[in-house]
């Protein structure tokens, strides 16, 4: 149901954008891009949930004797947006962000916490078992979201409150909308990497399965715009995006911190698609 219902959305937001455009176009030809933007963007991911070391700073776990590499909150995520602008200071966009988020919490950070240990009945050194007395655990997340957002050029709002007027070329905006996000979440040992859970992957596996779970995801950020060519932008974007359950991080903890959310604080650049059009 949810599905649908987004798709609906989205078809429903492309469809009046795209009459709009032709309508535009009866009236002055080659318009058909007017007020249209894509743009791509590269960044950081954040996770802050249960299973989260510190709220702000990104930790790492090093020296591992069991793997080549180090284990690395920060992980990574790339952007694509289409936008289209429908009044001077309000756009609204469609934005597809894929790529993963992580998170490790040594056992001393559990103090005052009641640890989640899915499987109660498994034996040391079967999948599923975990001992939270004397271990922590780290988790990875692999996602793929859809996102359609309202765009609020805050300039005019600045302007006035600084009694000055703000740069033609420099812009600020908020942004608020909602999304679904596909994701898989696997939560393993923080010292020895044994499985402990998983969501989105066959019981007690590492096996890809073809079901990944679907969250719907409250997004919130803003973003800040810098036009250093006719039609070509460069952007910083910090969005936080929050789901309305526990799992992003297999897990589910009495007394944790309740809906799991991640931010992204990403670079990249925007271009005016009428721009190129009038070049081509």
């Amino acid at each position: 149901m949810k599905n649908k219902l987004s798709l609906i959305i989205v078809v429903t937001v492309l469809s009046c954008s795209l009459v709009s455009a032709q309508n535009e176009n009866k009236i002055a030809p080659n318009k058909g891009f007017k007020d249209w933007t894509i743009g791509i963007n590269y960044g950081m991911t954040k996770f802050n949930g249960d299973i989260s070391q510190y709220p702000f700073a990104s930790s790492e776990q090093i020296d591992l004797r069991y793997q080549d590499t180090d284990f690395q909150e920060r992980r990574s995520a790339f952007s694509f947006s289409l936008e289209r602008k429908i009044i001077k200071n309000v756009s609204i966009s469609i934005e597809n962000v894929s790529g993963e988020f992580a998170g490790l919490r040594r056992q001393n950070a559990y103090k005052g916490y009641e640890i989640n240990v899915p499987y109660s009945n498994v034996s040391p050194g079967m999948p599923g078992y975990f001992d939270a007395k004397s271990s922590g655990d780290k988790f990875v997340n692999s996602f793929n979201e859809t996102d359609i957002l309202l765009n609020y050029n805050l300039n005019s709002e600045i302007s006035e409150l600084i009694k000055k007027e703000m740069p033609e070329n420099f812009s600020i905006f908020i942004k608020l909308g909602f999304g679904y996000n596909l994701y898989r979440s696997l939560r393993t040992d923080l010292y020895n990497d044994n499985y402990i859970y998983s969501f989105g992957y066959d019981e007690l596996t590492k096996n890809e399965s073809d079901d990944p779970v679907t969250e719907s995801v409250m997004v919130g950020g803003t973003k800040l715009k810098y036009e250093f060519e006719n039609g070509s932008s460069l952007i910083l974007d910090y969005t936080i995006r929050v789901t309305n359950s526990d799992k992003w991080d297999s897990s589910i903890m009495e007394g944790g911190q309740g809906y799991d959310r991640f931010s992204i604080l990403s670079i990249g650049l925007a271009y005016d698609l009428d721009v190129i059009n009038k070049t081509k």
